[in-house]
């Protein structure tokens, strides 16, 4: 494959122009998106940008869409907010695009030949190399100049977006050299009053194993190739401490996962991955053959729910494959991996115009389509599908097709540093194409709730011991395994609070989730065991409900942002509960919950709790054993319809014995029963 910009690369586009009616019309599109701004005078603010996390309805947390420069609505409650900071976060954005629109008008220009599009790429690179300077060092803080912190930036408010602004402006200066659309001169005002400035400033903030770091490294290797720098570029990949390849050997796991633990951050960190294996592409290396590279495009494919999504977790809104459809067009050329990805988007991205493949054109030993992915909507087709993600500690479950499909994901492993969540042994529910059980996820980082709330145990599916979120702490996998159609998850935490054991046992069989999840603790503890789902309590008239406060149960560590907290007086030891979906055409969807063999003493307490916009509700349960050195909560998911006869459930053992527990269901409208181990 060619360096960008480079004859060859060149050559290769305008006969793709020619022969592939998907990057034609790309082409045309950016063309007539482009053509109003090329044709106009240059309005590049000379405002530093803020920090996008800022950039969010302070009422529901929601992030902002722009109106114009000054006026900027939530799309939740369409408030209309103006000023600091969402003034300087919008101008941020634009910044960020005026880069990209600039390494699109120099595609355009090497596609077409129409020097409007070069010259307008190069104003906005000749614009900022000669105003720089004039941007003040600034940070998320609002400290200025030499106050201004090792994480401020210049054009941007930390390196981590200085780095993202500028390696897309290295891209567009690569391919106007190439052109020789740059004399002499202008390519040295450009070093020294530009790149070299940008990395200086990237230079004081050296990050380790991070996301961040991926993309000061992106910055560093689109420059090399637009300064013809080897040395930067090996600087870019090979520094022992923050290269890519250090990058790739600390922080991504054998199976591909990003060690974060978050979709979000995966996706991202690979694209700043991408963007450098490309970069190498102009010194005539293969860095796209590393073989963790293409692990991080495949696990996707492997961990995805059967709908095509990926849920929220630690620091991750929910995330669709099909919105990252551009980079599956990188490994579908590269790989001969996301075909159905590829095959369901237009194909007018950036890497689909430059890299895209004709479907189903590479020769068979390339192609090799992931099992489970022959339609991005459909659920695996082999009969279980076991990941386990090896370097945040995760493991995902994905079973059965259609209507029937169901997924679990269990989270044991390591905490995942700044972007990580106090949520030890976190399940996460998938069945009849709603996520039943899921992550709280997150808010823009700017948002108070994010540090109240989202991090907190309370706000994730599991346990919490006398009100207090668990510590940092790893856990381990004991078993995953799928034997007869019946699928065991296992796992165990020792270190999430000091003197306390936690094991969580999950059965997937047969349509219903089965979880035992036994707290083992050294004192005696209150322990609530805790579960989340975007569904509204179906009312159970035997049951009184008693309003209490949210700090009753704790007064700290995200419970008092618990409301409308009614406890359930009457529940017989053995008890169902049910809950109908609170989203768009699930009327009739249910899920029902059941309660078995109930801890002595026990008190069971239902909530609404924070959830991200636009949603932003959702219903929490909470069991909880009071001054107890042992407890074991035994708990069936039933994802049903409305209507459907509950099932009859006698449980055979002693629920805190850690073998031996058996569990019998009869379906109520059939005369036999399962017995299964659990």
């Amino acid at each position: 494959m060619d360096g960008i910009g480079t004859p060859a690369w060149t050559q290769r586009l305008r006969t793709r122009m020619r022969d592939c009616d998907w990057v034609k019309r790309g082409v045309e599109q950016w063309k007539a998106r482009l053509s109003a701004q090329v044709n106009r005078p240059l309005d590049i603010p000379l405002l530093g940008g803020g920090w996008s996390h800022r950039y969010i309805c302070p009422d529901d947390g929601a992030a902002l869409v722009r109106v114009d420069r000054h006026h900027h609505e939530c799309p939740c409650c369409h408030s209309i907010w103006s000023g600091s900071p969402w003034d300087e976060a919008a101008v941020a954005e634009e910044h960020n695009r005026f880069a990209q629109d600039a390494r699109l008008a120099a595609v355009v220009y090497a596609a077409s030949g129409e020097a409007a599009y070069a010259q307008w790429a190069k104003s906005v690179l000749m614009f900022y190399s000669r105003h720089y300077d004039r941007f003040p060092l600034h940070d998320i803080f609002g400290k200025v100049g030499g106050e201004a912190g090792k994480y401020g930036a210049k054009v941007q408010n930390q390196t981590l977006s200085e780095a993202s602004w500028i390696y897309p402006l290295a891209q567009a200066c690569t391919i106007l050299r190439h052109a020789s659309m740059l004399s002499a001169g202008e390519l040295d005002e450009v070093e020294e009053h530009l790149f070299r400035p940008v990395i200086r400033v990237i230079n004081r903030n050296p990050r380790d194993r991070s996301n961040w770091q991926t993309y000061h490294n992106a910055a560093l290797a689109a420059i090399a190739e637009a300064l013809v720098d080897p040395g930067l570029l090996k600087r870019a990949l090979d520094d022992e401490a923050n290269g890519f390849h250090f990058q790739m050997e600390s922080g991504v796991g054998e199976d591909g996962f990003w060690f974060e633990g978050a979709w979000s951050y995966h996706f991202y960190t690979l694209e700043a991955q991408a963007a450098i294996a490309w970069a190498d592409m102009g010194f005539g290396e293969k860095l796209y053959e590393h073989p963790k590279l293409q692990a991080m495009f495949d696990i996707p494919l492997k961990a995805m729910l059967p709908d095509g999504t990926f849920p929220a977790l630690h620091d991750s809104k929910v995330v669709e494959i099909r919105s990252y459809a551009h980079l599956y067009e990188w490994a579908y050329s590269f790989y001969g991996i996301g075909e159905a990805i590829v095959r369901s988007s237009d194909r007018g991205s950036f890497y689909g115009v430059l890299l895209g493949a004709p479907l189903e054109s590479l020769p068979e030993e390339v192609r090799h389509p992931v099992k489970g992915c022959a339609g991005v909507s459909g659920a695996a087709s082999e009969a279980a599908a076991i990941t386990v993600l090896s370097k945040p500690g995760m493991v995902s479950v994905r079973c059965g097709e259609g209507e029937e499909a169901q997924a679990l994901l269990v989270d044991y492993g390591e905490h995942g540093d700044w972007h990580g969540h106090y949520d030890k042994l976190n399940l996460l529910y998938y069945a009849r194409g709603r996520s039943w059980l899921a992550d709280a996820g997150m808010v823009p980082y700017g948002h108070e709730l994010h540090k109240a709330w989202y991090v907190h145990t309370i706000a994730h599916n599991t346990v919490t011991v006398n009100g207090r979120s668990q510590q940092e702490a790893c856990g381990r996998l004991r078993k995953a395994v799928s034997e007869n159609g019946i699928i065991r998850v296992e796992a165990e935490a020792e270190d999430a609070y000091d003197g306390v054991r936690l094991d969580r046992r999950l059965t997937l069989a047969g349509g219903l989730l089965v979880d035992v999840y036994r707290v083992t603790a050294s004192k005696p503890s209150t322990v609530d065991w805790v579960m989340h789902t975007q569904g509204n309590p179906v009312e159970a008239p035997p049951v009184r409900y008693t309003a209490v406060t949210a700090e009753a149960l704790s007064d700290a560590d995200g419970y008092p942002h618990l409301r409308q907290v009614r406890r359930l007086d009457g529940l017989p030891d053995d008890w169902r509960l049910e809950w109908s979906w609170n989203g768009e055409g699930g009327e009739d969807e249910r899920l029902q919950v059941y309660g078995l063999a109930e801890p002595q003493g026990s008190c069971v307490y239902l909530a609404e709790s924070p959830f991200m916009p636009p949603v932003q509700v959702r219903s929490a349960c909470i069991r909880r054993v009071m001054s107890c050195t042992r407890a074991a909560f035994v708990t069936v998911f039933r994802a049903c319809r409305k209507g459907d006869a509950p099932l009859s459930l006698r449980l055979i053992g002693d629920p805190s014995d850690s073998e031996g527990l058996l569990l019998e269901v009869r379906d109520g409208e059939q005369d036999g029963a399962m017995l299964w181990t659990v």
